[in-house]
């Protein structure tokens, strides 16, 4: 009777011990570029994560050109985000919204965050990964 006690718990000790939850990917983001599709110079263009107060932004870009830039990886949580930027004299804002993850996400390489500005008060973005 013992035996099987000491073995039961045995059992069910190891039952309890072997597994630790699966975790959600999180894909890591290291950069930002814009691109200016207008005829307008763009300035002062900021990513803003309201959520964690985070932002990357780039100062002037030419019109028909782009700017990028890195920053330490940062997992993407699905919060929403907004752009803001100035062009002609006036302030623009997209208002929250969620970026999309690309169709099939690579978890192992870090991604990017795509902005393109297509007019004045007119900008949207993606996360994007380079092809290997």
């Amino acid at each position: 009777m013992r035996l099987t006690f000491i073995m039961l718990c045995s059992i069910l000790l190891m039952a309890c011990a072997g597994t630790t939850p699966e975790r959600d990917p999180v894909l890591q983001i290291e950069g930002m570029s814009i691109q200016n599709q207008t005829q307008m110079w763009v300035s002062a263009v900021r990513l803003l994560v309201p959520a964690t107060g985070n932002f990357v932004s780039c100062g002037n870009v030419p019109p028909g050109t782009s700017c990028a830039t890195t920053f330490p990886e940062a997992g993407y949580t699905g919060n929403p985000v907004e752009i803001t930027w100035s062009q002609g004299g006036q302030i623009h804002s997209t208002g929250l919204f969620a970026l999309q993850l690309p169709d099939d996400p690579d978890y192992d390489r870090p991604a990017m965050v795509r902005i393109v500005i297509a007019g004045p008060g007119s900008a949207g973005a993606v996360i994007v990964q380079n092809p290997d």
